[in-house]
């Protein structure tokens, strides 16, 4: 990072000047880790993409540090196949940490899959390859990606062919939803359909990480479809400590491939010392396999719901003077509703369907350590408690979800069903608390609806309605929202209330009010008007 003061110099509109070198032009987008933006280099005129940081990463100065220690090693991955890292340095505005990456042009896989499905053989095939030959750069170098997955792969075809680009090496480390350690409760967080197991139980990762990711990546690229059907975020992270791979067949009918199956199975084992155990071996592994009859035809995008659930999405740091809330209608398939929303029943009827032995508090597992005491010390039943009546879940889906948890350990040695049921529930009562703390979307899980409907009847709102405007736009919310959403049983009806009044107060407060319940305005709003 650079020692000198910065210069972040205004001109006009919206456009600044970062670190006395960067131009920002046009914001390209936002997520967990927090916003990217296209801009350029001032006297050089090269094209560079800056990310700035989530603010929780650039407050703790001992993860500053380790930041600035961690770029360092980063600037060593000089593969023509992965983006490179050109700069850091810290927004003095904001005081936001920020990385410079060359600019990439294409599109990521992701787009690429959800626009036209599974790709051929010999296409996919390619970019893995593309994909794993990086990996084996990095790793020989000791630096893990720890976050491959579509939206980290870019694609750009011209005359030559599919050119591939790995994104964000040095960033994966830092992000507050993957190291475990650094979330609020010790929980599990990140991209969970494409985590290692290890990477889920929170322990030490190396390079098997990355080749189990790009396994399940290969797997996507292959049949258009997630190795895992799961979703919901805890369900995903279940079904990677215990879900079976599933054959190309299974999820793809017409994409059957033995050879190609068994080089995923490897790839992808629980056990990492059952995987490959570099990622040129996958490398290796997959230039051996002959085509199969499918090889050149590619396969229709099918419509798949939450591809990639994050755990959470903290809210993105400023980097720029703050527009207004935004107004844009929430559509009612609200991207939130996919952590919220269920799927924890995928595997219940896969695996026993009689439920677990009366289990006792086990503290002594091995890897319950990354929990807090005060939840380690909790009993079974205690932890039962806690995830049956979980904020962040409707009543109904919080019950599938114990179930699915029960039945999930005894897919364990005998011997294990104990401790994994006792960390699978710590896992989903720590990543409830983290999550709702996170996620402004959220903050109404916290409170009663009745408290959250007084409270929009009485706090000042940014907009000057009259108490019969509040309540017609509450009535709005009920008849547009609450009442379209799912209810299956006592209290799920509740449960959206909370959500949707919480969301509505939180959208339509002033910051002072905000400041004053200790809450974040959320980045999505209804974007309702009395009638």
């Amino acid at each position: 990072m650079p020692d000198a003061p910065e210069r972040d110099t205004f001109v006009s509109g919206n456009h600044r000047i970062i670190g006395g070198r960067y131009l920002l032009e046009k914001q390209l987008g936002a997520g967990g880790m927090g916003t990217v933006w296209k801009a350029s280099q001032l006297g050089v005129g090269n094209l560079v993409a800056i990310k700035f940081l989530h603010e929780a990463l650039s407050s703790d100065e001992g993860l500053v540090k380790r930041f600035e220690q961690e770029a360092k090693v980063s600037l060593e991955v000089t593969h023509p196949g992965a983006a490179q890292l050109l700069d850091t340095g810290r927004d003095q505005k904001t005081g936001q940490l920020y990385i410079v990456f060359e600019y990439v042009e294409g599109e990521d896989l992701r787009a690429r899959l959800n626009r036209e499905g599974a790709l051929s053989f010999d296409e996919a095939r390619d970019i893995a390859l593309r994909v794993g030959e990086v990996l084996a750069a990095a790793h020989a170098r000791d630096i893990v990606h720890r976050d491959i997955k579509p939206e980290n792969i870019r694609l750009r075809k011209d005359l030559g062919g599919t050119h591939v680009k790995v994104l964000d090496f040095g960033i994966a480390k830092f992000r507050p939803e993957v190291n475990a350690r650094l979330t609020a409760d010790g929980a599990i967080a990140g991209t969970p359909g494409y985590m290692a197991p290890e990477q889920v139980r929170g322990e030490a990762v190396d390079g098997r990480a990355d080749v189990y990711a790009l396994g399940l990546v290969t797997y996507e690229m292959m049949t258009g479809l997630p190795a895992f059907a799961s979703t919901s975020a805890p369900a995903l992270l279940v079904d990677q400590l215990a879900t079976p791979m599933p054959t190309l067949g299974g999820r793809a009918p017409g994409r059957a491939f033995p050879a190609l199956d068994e080089v995923l199975q490897r790839a992808c084992a629980k056990d990492p010392a059952a995987r490959f155990q570099s990622a040129r071996e996958f490398v290796e592994a997959m230039k051996a396999l002959p085509s199969p009859p499918w090889s050149t035809r590619a396969r229709a995008a099918v419509a798949v719901a939450n591809r990639a659930t994050p755990l959470f999405q903290p809210p993105a740091p400023a980097v720029a003077t703050p527009p207004p809330p935004s107004r844009r209608p929430l559509a009612l398939g609200l991207a939130l509703l996919g952590l919220l929303g269920g799927g924890a029943t995928y595997g219940a009827y896969r695996l026993s369907r009689s439920a677990l032995p009366s289990l006792v508090a086990a503290p002594e597992c091995q890897g319950s350590d990354i929990y807090k005491p005060e939840l380690r010390a909790l009993s079974v039943e205690a932890l039962e408690q806690k995830v049956a009546n979980s904020r962040l879940m409707p009543p109904s889906a919080s019950r599938r979800q114990l179930e699915l948890l029960k039945s999930s350990a005894t897919a364990y040695d005998p011997s294990k069903h104990e401790c994994m049921y006792r960390l699978m529930l710590m896992g989903s009562v720590a990543a409830e608390s983290t999550t709702i703390g996170a996620t402004p979307e959220l903050w109404g899980q916290t409170r009663e609806a009745k408290e959250l409907e007084l409270l929009f009847l009485e706090m000042p709102l940014l907009q000057r309605w009259s108490v019969a405007q509040r309540r017609d736009v509450l009535a709005q919310l009920e008849a547009t929202f609450i009442a379209n959403l799912k209810q299956e049983a006592p209290g799920d009806e509740e449960h959206w209330r909370r959500q949707y009044y919480g969301l509505e107060l939180t959208c339509e407060a002033t910051d002072e009010v905000l400041e004053q319940l200790g809450a974040k305005r959320p980045s999505s709003c209804p974007g309702l008007q009395p009638r």
